[in-house]
């Protein structure tokens, strides 16, 4: 399985240049301020401003703005943008309204127009830490089965599974990383954090940094959206 990172997992499917381009569940902005930094008009979105609040106090970056929002509710006009991404956010969409994430997209997508979903597959060394705190097993398969099922007009044109190296300087960063992903975790983790960080220690391996370094299988979906 070829390795790839996230921004070499996108670089391959999306030029951002000059480009209106949307980060769906942005989290703390990082991936909306990379696409700015490509030259794209970038916007980042997610479901309140609590959850911006990471991203607006980061170090701006010309051309990237935030707006809250939600998948099925995008705030974009019709045919105003020319991609839409979603980086490991489209699987904590509630399961009801994912076909209208799906039909969201295909309205705020200018004809021609990508959209680009990564999601993590519910395998591996990284999976089997956060499975105490949330099995995302079925969620994560009712998400993929609604991408392969995307509705007019919206065309499937390309599925990659590739593995990622997700990384933690240590079991506080990685909790804290995860909680912040999705603050219910927080109520849910007592319980269960020493089962937790012990599966941190069993799964991970140190790499050359010093870091905790863990294996990802991960799925990449294109889709254009037709004329």
């Amino acid at each position: 399985m070829t390795t790839m990172t996230l921004k070499d997992a996108l670089a391959e499917v999306l030029d951002p240049r000059d480009r209106t381009v949307v980060d769906v569940g942005c989290g703390d902005g990082s991936l909306t301020r990379h696409f700015a930094g490509l030259g794209a008009r970038a916007i980042g979105i997610e479901i309140s401003e609590g959850q911006l609040a990471r991203a607006r106090k980061a170090e701006p970056v010309a051309g990237a703005d935030y707006r809250v929002g939600k998948g099925e509710a995008l705030p974009l006009e019709d045919a105003s943008v020319d991609a839409i991404v979603y980086s490991n956010s489209f699987h904590h969409l509630p399961l009801a309204v994912m076909a209208d994430a799906m039909a969201e997209a295909a309205r705020a997508l200018k004809p021609g127009g990508t959209l680009v979903v990564v999601e993590p597959i519910a395998e591996g060394a990284y999976f089997e830490v956060i499975l105490p705190i949330e099995d995302e097993t079925e969620v994560r398969a009712a998400a993929y089965d609604t991408l392969k099922h995307p509705p007019l007009p919206l065309q499937a044109v390309e599925e990659t599974v590739y593995g990622t190296v997700v990384r933690y300087r240590d079991a506080d960063h990685y909790l804290t990383h995860v909680t912040a992903v999705d603050p219910a975790r927080r109520e849910r983790l007592p319980p269960v954090e020493a089962e937790v960080r012990r599966r941190f220690a069993a799964n991970g391996r140190t790499d050359a940094e010093g870091m905790t370094a863990f294996d990802q299988p991960m799925r990449r979906m294109v889709f254009k959206r037709l004329p």
